[in-house]
């Protein structure tokens, strides 16, 4: 199915889909959308020409696995797992369970610097007798620079629920609060409640 996949995309790059049919000006460029739940069980060599070329024909694959791992093992070449890892653009990580599949994310992110402030406070006796001042204080306020790791593999091992990161739009970090069914107080209470809304924003029930 994938080198078919392959196969339509190259045409569509090459010649578009109306390849053969009249040009109409209103026409709108149709879009292929994949997606591939357990990837690590489809995947296969004809998948890697899908990746690094359809995209420009307008197909969009979207692939869901548990770890970094299983397309390792899916594809049997680490080479060739890293091949396809790179070419998936967009990454949305929920809560991971081992440290290398977290590191997918992490590994992308620049470091960052972190100031630190310290209050410090001081007071020494004066020995002198002769003078009216007993002691001597200070207050200072010392700040230190360190760089850290923007994200570390034990922020994404310890995620709640329903919650995930993402980078998108070319590495932009993003923090995700995904509705859950049946406890976000915010999702529809029913079809009726959506319907009511769909009425009032398009003026149909269809």
């Amino acid at each position: 199915m994938f080198a078919d996949l392959a196969s339509v995309a190259g045409r569509l790059y090459k010649h578009g889909d109306t390849f053969g049919l009249p040009q109409l000006p209103e026409h709108r460029r149709a879009r292929i959308a994949i997606h591939a739940d357990e990837f690590n069980e489809l995947i296969g060599d004809e998948f890697i020409p899908l990746v690094n070329k359809a995209g420009g024909a307008g197909v969009q694959v979207t692939a869901y696995t548990q770890t970094v791992s299983d397309i390792e093992a899916g594809i049997g070449d680490r080479a060739k797992a890293g091949q396809i890892s790179g070419n998936l653009n967009t990454l949305i990580m929920l809560r991971v369970r081992n440290e290398e599949t977290a590191r997918v994310l992490t590994d992308q992110l620049a470091k960052v610097r972190i100031y630190t402030k310290v209050a410090e406070s001081r007071s020494t006796d004066n020995n002198d007798p002769d003078t009216p001042v007993d002691f001597v204080s200070q207050s200072a306020d010392r700040l230190t620079e360190t760089e850290a790791d923007m994200l570390t593999p034990a922020d994404l091992v310890q995620l709640p629920k329903g919650q995930a990161f993402a980078l998108l739009e070319g590495g932009q970090l993003y923090k995700l609060r995904l509705p859950l069914a049946g406890a976000d107080p915010l999702l529809p209470a029913g079809m009726d409640e959506i319907a009511a809304w769909a009425t009032a924003r398009y003026g149909t029930r269809d």
